[in-house]
C-alpha cells in the first residue's frame, strides 16, 4: 500500500497505468467468456447431446455464482486486501477454464462455469476497488472509463473469437484461449498492483451469502423447469418456493445483522429501486437476446460459428457509441430521461430483430438501434446507484450494482430461453411434425438427415421456420421487458434538475449527498461539480428536493 502524504492524499504511482492495463485485461476475460460461449452452443449441445435447458444452467451457472458471491466477495476484499482478491479470483477463474476445456459432460461444465463465475465475482469488485486507490481523483474518471471500455470490448470481441475457435478447432478452445489473459493478468498483477484495503472493513456474511444465492438459483430454476413441464408441475414450483422461502429468510437474516450485506435504506429510496430495475431488465433483454440470437442465426440462417460471432458484434460497438452520446443527453433530459430513451429504444431494435423479416439487414438495423439505447442507459443507472452512498460505502453497493446486472443476465436467458423451448415444441407440434423433431432444432435436423429424400429436406425446412417462429416469440418477450425498464425509469428516476439522491438527504456534516449540478451531472457527498477539464464550478446551483434527512 502507498505511502500517505501529509496531506492526507495517496502519491501517484507512475506505474498507475500500466495498472490499469492489467486490471482492464481482467474484466475483458470475464466479460469475453460469455461471448465466446454464445457461438459456441449449436456444437457444444452436438458434442454433449445436450438440450436447450442444460444448455441454460450450463449459461446461466455462470452468473449465478457471480451474482451470489459478489455481496461477500466484496466484503472479503475490504477485509483482506484487493490486489489479494484480484490475483485469487483469477487462479479460480483460470482453473474453472481447464475443467471446462476437458468436461465431457453437461454437469461438468455446469461445475466448471460456476467455479468462474466464483472466480469472476472476486475480480470484478478488487479491480475497482484497485483502480479507485492508484488513480487520483482528476484522473479517476477516465481510468474508469477506459476500464468500462474494456467491457465494452469483450462483448464485441467474443462471439468473433468464439466463432474462429469453434470454426478451426474444437468447442472447448474457447476454455483454453481464457488461460492467455489469465496467465499475464497473474504475472503482471503480482509485480505492478499495489495492495489496499478498508480500514474498518464489514464483517463477512455467508450466511446471508447462502440464503441471497439459494434465492437466485431456486428462482432460475423453477422458471427454466416451467420449459420443459409448465408452471404447475413439481418441479418449477418446487424452484420458486425454495427461491420464496431462501428470500424471505435472507431478509429477515439481514435485518438483524450487525454488518449486513445490504443497506435496506437504499431499498426506501425511488431513484435506488428505479435505477436496480431498469438495469436489471436491460440486461434481462440483452442477454435473452443473444442468447436465442445466437442460435437463430446458426440453426435457422445457416450461419457459421464465426459468421453468427461478426453478425451480432455491432450491437459492441453501438453500445459505445451510446456511451459516447450519454452525456450531453443526461445533461438535457436528466438521467432518467436518459435510461427511459435507451431503454425505449433498446425496446424497439429487439423487436425489429424479432419480427421484421428473417435476413440479416433488419438484424442488424435492430441490433444497432438496441445497442445505443443500451449505451444511452447503461452509464445512468450505475452513476445514480453509486452516488447515494458517502464513498466509504461504495464498495459493497457497487457489488450490489453487479449482481443486480448478473442476477438480470440469468433471468433473461432463463425466461426467454424457456419461452423459446415452449413456443419451438407448440410450433412442432402444430405443424405435424415427428414427436422426436419437438426436443431441440438439433435433434430435428439430425432425424431430417437420417430420414434422406425429399421427405427429410422437407422435415429440416419445417423444423427451421418453426425454430424462426419461436425465436422471434422469445425476442418479443426480451423487448417487452426492456419496455418495462423503460416505463420504470421514467417514473421512478431522478429527471434533469431534481436531486440524485431523491429524499434531500445529508451526510453528518450537513452536505447535500448526491445532489445534481442543474446540468443533469452527478457528484457525490463532499464533492464538487466540476468541468470537463476537471476545475471546480465554483458558481453551480445545487438542487435539492425537500425530503427526509439523515
Amino acid at each position: 500500500m502507498h505511502p500517505t502524504a501529509k496531506d492526507g492524499t495517496t502519491p501517484e504511482d507512475p506505474r498507475r497505468w500500466w495498472m490499469l492495463g492489467v486490471l482492464s485485461l481482467a474484466l475483458f476475460a470475464i466479460v469475453l467468456n460469455n461471448g465466446l460461449l454464445n457461438v459456441a452452443i449449436p456444437e457444444m449441445m452436438r458434442s454433449l447431446d445436450a438440450d436447450i435447458s442444460e444448455v441454460q444452467f450450463i449459461v446461466d451457472s455462470y452468473a449465478l455464482a457471480l451474482a451470489g458471491a459478489l455481496l461477500t466477495a466484496g466484503t472479503l476484499s475490504d477485509r483482506y486486501g484487493h490486489k489479494l482478491a484480484t490475483l485469487t479470483g483469477t487462479v479460480v477463474f483460470g482453473v474453472g477454464s481447464l475443467v471446462g476445456m476437458v468436461a465431457d459432460g453437461p454437469g461438468q461444465l455446469v461445475a466448471a462455469r460456476a467455479l468462474m463465475g466464483l472466480g469472476a465475482a472476486f475480480i470484478m469488485p478488487g479491480t475497482l476497488a484497485v483502480l479507485v486507490h492508484v488513480f487520483p481523483p482528476a484522473e479517476r474518471a477516465r481510468a474508469i472509463g477506459i476500464w468500462s471500455g474494456a467491457s465494452a470490448l469483450g462483448v464485441a470481441a467474443g462471439p468473433v473469437i468464439g466463432g474462429f475457435l469453434v470454426g478451426h478447432f474444437w468447442w472447448g478452445s474457447i476454455f483454453l484461449v481464457n488461460l492467455v489473459p489469465v496467465a499475464v493478468v497473474l504475472v503482471a498483477g503480482a509485480l505492478l498492483l499495489p495492495e489496499s484495503s478498508n480500514a474498518t472493513p464489514r464483517r463477512p456474511d455467508p450466511i446471508g451469502a447462502l440464503l441471497g444465492t439459494a434465492a437466485m438459483v431456486g428462482l432460475v430454476f423453477g422458471t427454466i423447469r416451467v420449459s420443459q413441464h409448465g408452471w404447475t408441475a413439481p418441479g418449477p414450483l418446487a424452484g420458486f418456493a425454495v427461491a420464496l422461502a431462501a428470500g424471505v429468510a435472507f431478509v429477515l437474516w439481514e435485518r438483524a445483522h450487525p454488518s449486513p450485506m445490504v443497506d435496506f435504506e437504499l431499498l426506501r429510496k425511488r431513484p435506488f429501486i428505479g435505477a436496480s430495475l431498469s438495469i436489471l431488465l436491460l440486461m434481462f433483454g440483452l442477454a435473452g437476446t443473444l442468447f436465442v440470437l445466437t442460435q437463430r442465426l446458426q440453426f435457422a440462417l445457416g450461419y457459421g460459428a464465426l459468421q453468427a460471432g461478426l453478425a451480432v458484434m455491432p450491437v459492441a460497438f453501438a453500445v459505445l457509441l451510446g456511451t459516447l452520446m450519454c452525456s450531453a443527453l443526461v445533461r438535457r433530459v436528466g438521467p432518467g430521461g436518459s435510461v427511459a430513451i435507451g431503454l425505449g429504444a433498446g425496446a424497439v431494435g429487439i423487436l425489429i430483430v424479432g419480427t421484421v423479416g428473417s435476413g440479416y439487414p433488419p438484424v442488424l438495423a435492430g441490433l444497432l438501434l438496441a445497442g445505443v439505447g443500451f449505451g444511452l442507459a447503461m452509464g445512468p443507472t450505475t452513476d445514480v446507484v453509486m452516488s447515494l452512498v458517502p464513498p466509504e460505502r461504495s464498495g459493497a453497493t457497487g457489488s450490489l450494482d453487479m449482481t443486480m446486472q448478473e442476477l438480470g443476465n440469468a433471468l433473461g436467458v432463463a425466461v426467454v430461453g424457456s419461452v423459446l423451448a415452449r413456443s419451438y415444441a407448440d410450433e412442432v407440434t402444430s405443424a405435424g411434425l415427428p414427436d422426436a423433431a419437438g426436443r431441440t432444432l438439433d435433434s430435428a435436423l439430425r432425424l431430417a438427415e437420417r430420414t434422406g429424400g425429399s421427405t427429410g429436406a422437407d422435415l429440416a425446412a419445417s423444423a427451421r421456420a418453426a425454430f424462426d417462429e419461436a425465436a422471434g416469440v422469445g425476442l418479443v418477450v426480451a423487448a417487452v421487458g426492456v419496455a418495462v425498464g423503460a416505463l420504470v425509469a421514467a417514473a421512478l428516476m431522478p429527471r434533469r434538475g431534481a436531486s440524485v439522491h431523491g429524499a434531500g438527504d445529508r451526510t453528518s456534516e450537513g452536505t447535500p449527498e448526491g445532489t445534481s449540478d442543474g446540468t443533469g451531472d452527478v457528484f457525490r457527498a463532499g464533492e464538487r461539480p466540476v468541468t470537463a477539464a476537471g476545475t471546480p464550478k465554483d458558481a453551480a446551483p445545487r438542487v435539492v428536493e425537500q425530503g427526509s434527512r439523515h
